[in-house]
């Protein structure tokens, strides 16, 4: 696995930043048997910042789909569901805020399927994607996010939330990274 330190923020880290975060460095995983979230950008949203964040995410809901794992999609009223197609058997849970928990039956979906663990994948990550990442802590799930996963309005909106997420919230890894984790994975 890459340093804990090398992923996108690496260029905005100061030497006094990565000695003061330097306390957050652990092994990084993904349980087994966990839930992959997707979160759906509004409609109107313009993702400039790791624009092609929808095939990443793809390559993860199809490995966690060949290994039978669920699949829940968040959306906000206009998100197009046409980036990451819902399967029939998948999940769909309203969203009336950026935290796709907040005032929704996320909790109860994850309890029915028995979700270890929450995988979220996505976009905006400073906005729905971060706030979800801290509520699934909050619920007490194991939380990991692949990095090419995400996308955002802004490069450094991505990098300074996903920096935030991976040092209090999640376990962020590369998508190279995940991907096997994922197929080793089972419900």
């Amino acid at each position: 696995m890459r340093a804990f330190e090398d992923y996108c923020w690496r260029d905005i880290l100061t030497p006094d930043m990565t000695l003061v975060y330097s306390a957050y460095e652990r092994e990084r995983s993904v349980n087994a048997g966990s839930a992959v979230l997707v979160i759906h950008p509004d409609g109107n949203l313009d993702i400039t910042a790791q624009p092609g964040w929808a095939k990443a995410a793809q390559k993860l809901v199809d490995a966690a789909r060949a290994q039978g794992l669920p699949i829940v999609h968040s959306v906000v009223p206009g998100s197009d569901l046409s980036v990451i197609e819902p399967a029939p058997n998948e999940a769909i849970c309203q969203r009336a805020s950026d935290s796709a928990f907040l005032l929704s039956n996320l909790e109860a979906i994850l309890t029915r399927a028995r979700a270890k663990g929450v995988i979220i994948c996505g976009a905006p990550m400073s906005g729905a994607v971060r706030a979800t990442a801290v509520e699934a802590k909050s619920f007490g799930h194991k939380t990991a996010i692949a990095e090419e996963t995400i996308g955002d309005e802004a490069s450094l909106l991505l990098k300074v939330a996903l920096f935030d997420v991976a040092h209090k919230y999640a376990d962020v890894m590369s998508l190279d990274e995940m991907l096997p984790l994922v197929r080793a994975s089972s419900k």
